[in-house]
């Protein structure tokens, strides 16, 4: 039987390296797209097709990612990573927070402070917990996987 391949291993490996390129660099667009309307004053509802293209993707990766037991390149899946990782959210959260009050809302940092420090704590707590829980849907997943591997070695 024929295959309809038209194109060798090298060329399907560097095809597919363009296009995880071209998907994250779509992905990191329309976060910026997303922070930037939020940030001058677009309502939830102005935004709301962006950000819901940018949860579909980002569910999608993380589906994919954990039903073939992967976590990462370079970031071993541990509560010490995650604890260090959520801080990224919670200070793009706590920036955006404060710029918002800042010059969009026109209110001094002291009004803003408390508001901030929460919502910041709020995102660092909730990053976390959401990676503590897929960390262990990834620790479940890679263990069935290994052991498959196993049995089919056996």
């Amino acid at each position: 039987m024929k295959s309809n391949k038209q194109l060798d291993e090298m060329q399907e490996s560097r095809l597919l390296k363009i296009q995880e390129k071209g998907f994250w660099l779509v992905f990191w667009i329309l976060f910026a797209a997303i922070f930037v309307q939020a940030l001058i004053g677009m309502t939830l509802k102005e935004i709301a097709g962006e950000i819901v293209v940018l949860v579909a993707a980002s569910i999608y990766i993380a589906a994919a990612s954990l039903k073939n037991g992967l976590w990462t390149r370079n970031i071993q899946p541990t509560i010490k990573s995650n604890l260090a990782t959520s801080i990224i959210p919670a200070l793009i959260l706590g920036v955006f927070w404060t710029i918002r009050s800042i010059v969009i809302l026109d209110k001094s940092i002291s009004e803003s402070s408390v508001q901030i420090v929460i919502a910041v704590l709020s995102a660092y707590v909730v990053c976390f917990l959401m990676l503590e829980f897929l960390r262990r849907v990834y620790k479940h997943q890679r263990e069935k996987l290994d052991d498959a591997e196993e049995e089919g070695k056996g």
